[in-house]
């Protein structure tokens, strides 16, 4: 059974144990057959059965607009799951067909274990899969019967998006399946992101890797954009562009006023539309801890790095790959414990006398 919500063209329901999430393209745009089908990563076994599909974020929101259908499935259960994950995807993409009608393209894109689940689809050659794109992808993941392991050996167009850190799996990938002798192995490609992080990649880069493959299939895998130089992967960094700020700068210059604009639904991570220059402004530099208020409650944050730059427990922000800040307690959930909902403000303000 499927729920239409009236204010928005988002289809949920469940198939087999799976939640599922299916947005259509704007409303004043028709299907133009085109399908990104959304393969989530790992999750803890505890973390909820959630089809967190945000179609607000950049990627989406102009596919959508230009006519793409977006959707997304929770799995059947967490943990590490692949052989059962795919059957989620083909369950979805059998409910699209049934209920929109057929996709002429579909591509699925998936992180880190997603990205796992992508790269085996494509090993399996499945007609209903046109496209693969592997943002992070953890070659070496295997479910704990032994069995998915990959077999270096792509008969779809596959493409692997890394950042520099954790290139050298997706990097032996393609070089050893690009040596095969194997005539029916489509030759996979890489883009490297010049930056640390495991799917450290922002709504630009994603969007790119999804305009990429979508030109490979319409005109042929010379359409690729090509590297520097012939042994290198194509660096498909876009740099986060400051936008405009949104924050309330207080008089003093030692605090300001933010908003929450998404929350990790698995996590609790909190996004802010905090930029970098927002904190120069109230001299909050890195390594630095400040007072946050929340509806009438004070919490110790530290600015920061990545979740490590704390210890278990303690709140810190730090900026993502699209140029704002994650608000974040290392192994806990900041929503959770805050309150915080999309749309509410918080207050910090920098504390000086914190060591």
């Amino acid at each position: 059974m499927s729920a239409r919500l009236a204010a928005t063209p988002l289809d949920r329901g469940e198939i087999a144990g799976a939640q599922f999430s299916i947005a259509s393209p704007s409303p004043n745009k028709k299907w133009n057959g085109k399908l990104l089908l959304i393969a989530h990563g790992y999750r803890p076994e505890s973390a909820p059965l959630v089809a967190d599909l945000l179609p607000s974020q950049a990627a989406y929101a102009t596919l959508l607009g230009e006519g793409w259908m977006v959707a997304k499935t929770s799995y059947r259960r967490n943990g590490i799951i692949v052989a059962d994950a795919i059957l989620d995807l083909d369950n979805l993409n059998s409910y699209i067909s049934e209920h929109y009608g057929t996709p002429k393209q579909v591509i699925v894109k998936g992180d880190s274990m997603g990205g796992t689940i992508a790269t085996l689809l494509s090993e399996r050659g499945s007609p209903r899969y046109h496209g693969l794109i592997a943002v992070g992808a953890a070659l070496d993941l295997r479910e704990n019967n032994g069995s998915s392991g990959v077999s270096i050996a792509p008969t779809v167009p596959l493409l692997f998006v890394s950042n520099r850190s954790e290139i050298s799996g997706p990097a032996a990938y393609v070089s050893q399946a690009n040596q095969s002798p194997n005539p029916e192995i489509v030759s996979p490609a890489l883009f490297r992101i010049d930056r640390d992080g495991h799917v450290n990649v922002n709504q630009a880069e994603r969007l790119f890797a999804i305009r990429a493959i979508d030109h490979w299939l319409e005109r042929g895998r010379d359409a690729l954009p090509l590297a520097a130089k012939s042994n290198e992967p194509f660096d498909a960094t876009h740099p986060a562009k400051p936008v405009p700020s949104k924050i309330t700068i207080d008089s003093d210059r030692r605090g300001l006023e933010a908003e929450v604009t998404e929350i990790s639904a698995i996590y609790g991570n909190v996004w802010l539309n905090i930029q970098p220059e927002d904190l120069v402004q109230i001299g909050l530099a890195s390594g630095l801890w400040f007072q946050m208020i929340v509806g009438g409650e004070t919490y110790r944050v530290r600015s920061g790095k990545d979740f490590n730059s704390v210890e278990k427990g303690q709140w810190v922000i730090f900026p993502n790959a699209d140029g704002f800040y994650w608000l974040s307690r290392n192994w806990a959930n900041a929503a959770a414990t805050s309150g915080l909902k999309v749309g509410d403000k918080i207050r910090i303000r920098r504390d000086d006398s914190a060591g």
